[in-house]
């Protein structure tokens, strides 16, 4: 009967053993690097222009946004193409101006009046919009910019992620997941970033850094 105590134990340690040996990985997917800027170079082909609207260009070695008048978005692009999915990362800031602003990145840019734009605010709210053809929609949750938990306010640097993945487009502030919006009216292109004023005041003056484009890692 002794014996038939001390086998026991035996056979479950080995079977303990082999079943760890053959668990399924649990790692998760590997990314690939498609591009990254973290605006040291100025003449990394990224847009800089000056205009009554606003200024745009290399800053200190950041990427700085000055949007001027009230109501007006600016756009910039590294001049790149990105044919399938893709996950964009940057860190933002705002240096001066009120609030009441929206910045955020691009996805699927095709040109000035077809695109995905993914942004958050300095006073916590966040949303998604596409701009198909010229026309501009709100396509996140309440068809409108919501308060969301994870967005640092006012002159906080947020680090700022949206997966374009097939029609799925997922916007993260500091790890939490703050906008969803499915679409699949736009595909490929170029990426990017993009500052709004509000409708109230200009003097918006945002600055971005650690700019990175990969393929989005799978669940």
């Amino acid at each position: 009967m002794k014996r038939f105590f001390i086998v026991i134990p035996i056979l479950l340690a080995l079977l303990a053993s082999l079943s760890a040996c053959t668990a399924p990985s649990t790692k998760p997917a590997q990314t690939k690097s498609l591009f990254s800027d973290d605006f040291s170079n100025t003449t990394s082909g990224w847009t800089v222009s000056n205009t009554v609207d606003g200024s745009i260009g290399y800053s200190a070695d950041s990427y700085s946004f000055l949007v001027n008048k009230p109501g007006t978005l600016l756009l910039a692009n590294p001049g790149k193409s990105f044919p399938g999915d893709i996950s964009v990362e940057v860190d933002a800031r705002k240096i001066a101006g009120p609030d009441d602003n929206y910045f955020g990145v691009l996805c699927h840019y095709r040109d000035p009046q077809n695109y995905y734009v993914l942004m958050i605010t300095s006073d916590g709210y966040s949303g998604i919009s596409m701009r198909k053809d010229g026309v501009d929609t709100l396509i996140s949750p309440g068809l409108k910019f919501l308060k969301m938990d994870g967005i640092k306010k006012s002159a906080s640097t947020n680090h700022i992620r949206a997966d374009c993945v097939g029609e799925k487009l997922t916007l993260y502030a500091n790890g939490k997941q703050v906008s969803l919006a499915y679409d699949k009216s736009l595909t490929g292109g170029d990426s990017g970033l993009a500052v709004r004023s509000g409708e109230l005041a200009g003097g918006v003056n945002i600055r971005f850094d650690n700019f990175t484009i990969s393929t989005p890692s799978q669940p």
